[in-house]
């Protein structure tokens, strides 16, 4: 587990570092100053909050799990947002480490929990800004070695298969074959997938261990990460919140 912390976070320094350079080219549409400083307040504030958690709690943390937390907002969340919108989705992560948590263990994606939150008090969410077609071939070349390294790599290709797929069926209903090649390909370039697979999707704290259960558990994430309303229930369903909804089953059949 220790290695596995380690490559997740030197993975997402490395995504921001590369977004940073390519921001200073004009490639991205935001400052280097933007990205690299939401990032900075992002990690003081996860540190700092984490460590008052921690000593409430008297409880036992890896700065590699804050940090991990920290980048993954960083890459979510539009650079140059509010200072008190980052401020807020650090405390609402950390937080969710220890209060929704069950023997040590959290229930939901501590990012994902976090703009599930602040959209729903603050009116302010994930952007998943890291959706970049400059930035896919690093979210994936690094993406694979981390779900290599979890022996996940199936459920995640499972998941972007059934993703485009659902994409697919349900564009083709719609609007038939014309320009169905064009929404695969933003789908895959320009939108919160790629990233929210390899990083996100098989957090191994928040996921079954259960190799069928964890069939179902992408199964169900993926249905949701394409449905954009919830029926009858009128529940709007962004990346995040498709994500909280399978951590709470894992965590259902995790105390079944």
């Amino acid at each position: 587990m220790p290695n596995l912390y380690r490559l997740t976070l030197y993975y997402l320094a490395s995504l921001e570092f590369i977004a940073f350079i390519l921001s200073l080219f004009g490639k991205l549409p935001f400052s280097g100053w933007q990205i690299f400083s939401s990032a900075a307040l992002l990690t003081f504030f996860c540190v700092a909050f984490n460590y008052v958690f921690a000593r409430i709690f008297n409880a036992k943390s890896r700065i590699e799990s804050v940090l991990i937390t920290a980048l993954i907002l960083a890459l979510i969340i539009s650079p140059g947002s509010p200072a008190l919108f980052l401020i807020i989705a650090a405390l609402l992560a950390m937080a969710s480490k220890y209060l929704l948590a069950l023997k040590g263990r959290h229930i939901f994606n501590p990012a994902a929990i976090a703009v599930v939150l602040t959209a729903l008090f603050l009116n302010q969410s994930a952007s998943w800004w890291i959706g970049s077609a400059w930035m896919v071939p690093f979210v994936l070349a690094g993406g694979i070695l981390v779900a290599l390294k979890i022996r996940r790599l199936k459920e995640v290709g499972f998941f972007i298969l059934g993703v485009l797929g659902l994409i697919f069926v349900n564009y083709l209903f719609r609007h038939g074959l014309s320009g169905i090649g064009h929404i695969l390909r933003l789908a895959v370039t320009t939108s919160s997938l790629l990233f929210f697979a390899f990083a996100m999707l098989t957090e191994p704290l928040t996921s079954p261990a259960n190799k069928n259960l964890r069939l179902i558990f992408t199964t169900l994430v993926a249905f949701l990460f394409v449905t954009p309303q919830l029926h009858p229930f009128g529940i709007n369903l962004t990346p995040e919140l498709a994500l909280c909804f399978g951590n709470g089953f894992a965590y259902i059949y995790r105390k079944a």
